[in-house]
């Protein structure tokens, strides 16, 4: 493997280091890499470099081979675990508004008391809070005659660890309203805690989007959700590999279910063709009836 970092190898010498920062993460974390950008991966790999005060690959690599922890620090490097509560909040209003009153509505008509929503890449958990929060406010007193599933999954456990504890400093939360603030959030360790009616709604759980075969995330069973939002993910992804994770994100859809991009996703050509537009704008699409 050190041949690889040789200055001669194709790519440089960076890019052997990555081949082999890639290998490591598949042995040891089973995670599958190489769909992903190139160019994020290499320089989330001088992010974590630069983190450990090494300037040479060699001496990374002599990290990555004898620290049993690097590749999960590694990986907890490349997820990028950004979020924040009611992020873009135009998205949150129009859900709360128009998609969420639609689907109760039409659970309601068809005499169904089960909703089904999925945070695909959910990093922290601030997402598929904020998921909870809109329907425990959507529900209000009827909360306990539905059947609610929120499933949030994401490639870093460690990251999926602190999102179960549900501690967020103060500036996670400056887009929620105030009496939101105060409903579902109380003080902790200088910033704010999730209250518990709001943690017990959702159930995180490692899954890794790029995993063939598979359409839900596991601890789902099957599929058949109401509203998907995978915001902010398929950017770092190449077009082969966002082409089939949009295959398992319209696959994961039921009829008539909601699936929310980020600002700067689109869908792929066959996702176009699947789905309807509700919002073209905020990235806002529908499996027909």
């Amino acid at each position: 493997l050190i041949c690889c970092l040789n200055q001669s190898c194709p790519g440089g010498i960076m890019e052997g280091l990555l081949d082999i920062a890639l290998e490591r993460l598949l042995q040891h974390k089973g995670v599958d890499l190489s769909g992903y950008r190139r160019s994020t991966l290499s320089r989330r790999l001088m992010v974590r470099m630069a983190k450990l005060r090494l300037s040479q690959p060699e001496q990374y690599l002599d990290v990555l081979n004898t620290d049993p922890e690097e590749p999960q620090a590694l990986l907890e490097t490349i997820a990028i675990n950004v979020s924040e509560f009611f992020r873009n909040p135009v998205v949150y209003e129009l859900l709360a508004q128009s998609v969420l009153p639609e689907l109760i509505e039409r659970k309601r008509s068809a005499k169904k008391r089960e909703l089904r929503l999925w945070s695909a890449g959910c990093a922290s958990g601030e997402e598929a809070y904020s998921l909870a929060i809109l329907l425990h406010r959507a529900l209000k007193g009827e909360m306990a005659n539905w059947d609610i599933h929120i499933f949030a999954t994401d490639i870093a456990q460690e990251t999926l660890d602190r999102a179960r504890l549900a501690v967020y400093p103060v500036s996670r939360v400056e887009e929620v309203k105030l009496g939101v603030l105060n409903q579902y959030f109380e003080p902790e360790q200088g910033g704010y805690r999730v209250r518990s009616i709001i943690r017990k709604m959702v159930n995180f759980s490692q899954d890794d989007l790029c995993c063939p075969g598979r359409v839900g995330p596991q601890e789902s069973i099957f599929a058949s959700f109401d509203l998907v939002l995978c915001r902010n993910v398929l950017i770092y992804f190449n077009r082969q590999l966002q082409e089939r994770v949009f295959d398992r994100l319209v696959k994961s859809l039921a009829p008539g279910g909601a699936l929310v991009l980020g600002g700067s996703e689109s869908l792929s050509p066959t996702a176009q063709v699947a789905l309807k537009t509700l919002d073209s704008r905020n990235r806002i699409y529908c499996r027909p009836l």
